[in-house]
């Protein structure tokens, strides 16, 4: 017996029929995206603070797997599918520093997650396509956007390669380098030409990143073959913001060559010609790639680089981020940019030290604070001449550290004031200098600040900090969905009360292009630096920093004052050269009188012998 007739047998025939009818709704009621690679069916889901359900897409390919003889290649657009596929889960995350066997990788990732609240009315909703990866060789946790969805936009997440198989080159088009930059951008092109089937609208596109996503965002901005893809930026919390800055702290290609080779050595990869060690590089195992991952030195030079070593028509990247700011002639992108990051972004970036921190007690931090980071913290406005150095050091420590911790014994207190001291130099003080170069090459700007207390990071750890660290502007801007992930617990009062305000921020500037009313948070322009702090008035301190403070004490005060020491350091030395040259010659004045007094005295003892012979030869004459 069919199992339909055993349930036949038991039910009544009015409640199968209902219970049918509810399968075929359910069922029926799946949504359905209709797209050129073939039919796509999702899942709904229903967000607490709305009744419009958000449709959800997981793991919509948009690139031939780069395995095989694509692996180490610029990716390729998917060809499609011939069978209904059914977009339920999650798919497996690239390869990453931290993997073990049992993760759910894959070189096959290359993915779009995508929400949508799509309109029963037809008409299209802008999109944010959201680039996120901690760093260019270790991935993150899985976004769940369903809440940042329903407030009225269709969000897009993109998954990349990472670390080897992202970076590896042999500075040739076989194996060019920059292939997370280029799933990217491939991602960006389907998006273009598939979101309205979402219900999104391709000509409202915002290019959302945080951390490594963040500096992508950046290098797309630069790139030529992207122009027109999206038509506003969002960059939270970039992790290596200087390289925008310093043109030292860039990475070379021909040094991330020299790793690959070396790479390609170690794996027995030796052959004579590029084509020959590419093709063994291809035939290796993912685990013995990711055997490497490991090697810090190795993992050092995974990211991306200029890459004008091809032909013109073939350059993704053909400047630096530092080159291409300092051009004077370039031409203003059609582009509204948000930029941001965290008040203490740098406490939770190594957990190592943390944790050695609350092993070794407060004077352990005091002397970290004194021989490490303020000194690197100087040495990133290249302050290097040692006179100089020590007087600067002095005066940060008597803005951030000295009264704030003179009666001060608990160790996250000082732990906290050494990772503002970190961030207010990297972070703050580095988004700022980002701004001023931007200015003059978007159409509008807005740059904030985010602070949080007790802020949740992206590993579900909470500090007990009166700010935000690295990941606490994420975990707001998702809402609980994240929170629920992450930590493992719904979100506070004062929590939601946060992402409310932070996501309407994101909201209005991804829908409008501006963050709020002018009147409440101004543009930033040239010679009007406006920096919004975001941050819970409710339960602010006195002695807040604000980014503005924050800002003119790294870029006015500390220049002020080093040019200043550098002006009387000089006064000094002519005022020495000035007193050698007086003494010398009051010596040698003194040395001429001397001589001529010992003349004189020659010529008197001459003189006289002369007129006493002159007397003895006319007495002899006389007689």
């Amino acid at each position: 017996m069919l199992l339909s007739d055993r349930i036949s047998s038991i039910v009544p025939i009015n409640i199968w029929y209902s219970l049918s009818l509810t399968l075929i709704m359910a069922v029926a009621q799946d949504p359905v995206a209709n797209l050129p690679q073939g039919r796509i069916v999702g899942i709904k889901v229903y967000t607490e603070n709305s009744l419009t359900p958000v449709e959800i897409y997981y793991g919509v390919p948009y690139a031939t797997p780069p395995k095989g003889r694509y692996r180490f290649s610029a990716p390729e657009r998917h060809t499609g599918w011939r069978r209904t596929f059914f977009a339920h889960r999650l798919p497996p995350h690239c390869p990453h520093v931290g993997d073990s066997d049992n993760d759910n990788y894959s070189e096959d990732c290359l993915y779009l997650n995508i929400w949508t609240p799509r309109r029963s009315d037809g008409k299209t909703l802008p999109v944010v396509v959201i680039l996120f990866s901690e760093s260019w060789i270790r991935g993150g946790v899985s976004l769940p956007c369903q809440e940042l969805a329903a407030e009225g936009v269709v969000v897009v997440t993109v998954m990349y390669r990472l670390h080897l198989l992202a970076f590896f080159t042999l500075r040739s088009i076989s194996a060019r380098g920059n292939l997370a930059l280029l799933d990217q951008y491939l991602a960006l092109l389907w998006v273009r030409d598939n979101i309205a089937a979402f219900g999104g609208d391709p000509t409202a596109i915002t290019l959302l990143g945080h951390s490594a996503g963040a500096d992508s965002v950046l290098y797309h901005m630069t790139s030529p073959r992207t122009i027109g893809l999206f038509q506003r930026a969002l960059i939270m919390s970039p992790r290596d913001i200087w390289k925008a800055i310093d043109e030292s702290k860039i990475v070379k290609f021909s040094e991330v060559e020299r790793l690959s080779r070396e790479i390609a050595s170690s794996l027995g990869c030796n052959n004579n010609t590029d084509n020959e060690i590419l093709h063994c590089m291809r035939e290796r195992p993912l685990s013995d790639l990711m055997s490497l991952y490991s090697n810090e030195t190795l993992s050092a030079g995974m990211q991306p680089i200029s890459d004008n070593f091809l032909p013109e028509s073939e350059q993704f990247l053909p400047l630096t981020l530092t080159k291409y700011l300092s051009l004077n002639k370039q031409s203003t992108r059609q582009l509204d940019l948000l930029l941001g990051c965290n008040d203490i972004e740098a406490l939770n970036y190594n957990d190592a030290k943390y944790k050695e921190f609350l092993e070794k007690g407060t004077q352990y931090v005091s002397d970290y604070a004194n021989n490490e980071i303020i000194p690197e913290s100087l040495q990133l406005f290249s302050y290097e001449q040692s006179e100089s150095l020590a007087m600067l050091a002095e005066a940060v420590r008597w803005e951030y550290w000295r009264e704030k911790t003179k009666n001060e014994k608990e160790i996250l207190s000082r732990i906290e004031i050494l990772g503002r001291v970190e961030s207010s130099a990297k972070w703050t003080a580095g988004i700022a200098l980002i701004a001023a170069r931007l200015a003059r090459r978007v159409s509008r700007l807005y740059v904030y600040r985010y602070s949080q207390p007790g802020g949740v990071d992206l590993e579900g750890r909470q500090y007990n900090f009166t700010g935000a660290v690295h990941g606490s502007d994420l975990v707001s801007l998702l809402g609980d969905a994240l929170m629920l992930q992450a930590a493992r617990r719904p979100a506070t009062k004062d929590e939601k009360r946060m992402s409310s305000i932070l996501r309407q921020y994101v909201v209005n500037f991804i829908k409008n292009g501006s963050p709020d009313d002018e009147t409440v948070w101004q543009s930033y322009k040239t010679g009007d630096a406006n920096i919004c702090d975001i941050r819970d008035a409710e339960s602010a301190t006195n002695n807040y920093h604000s980014a503005k403070r924050d800002v003119r004490f790294w870029l006015q005060y500390l220049p002020h004052l080093y040019e200043i020491s550098n002006v009387e350091e000089k006064k000094s030395k002519l005022t020495d050269k000035q007193g050698d040259r007086l003494r010398g010659g009051v010596l040698a004045m003194c040395g001429v009188t001397v001589m001529l007094l010992l003349l004189l005295l020659v010529c008197a003892i001459l003189l006289h012998r002369q007129k006493s012979r002159r007397f003895t030869v006319t007495d002899d004459n006389h007689h």
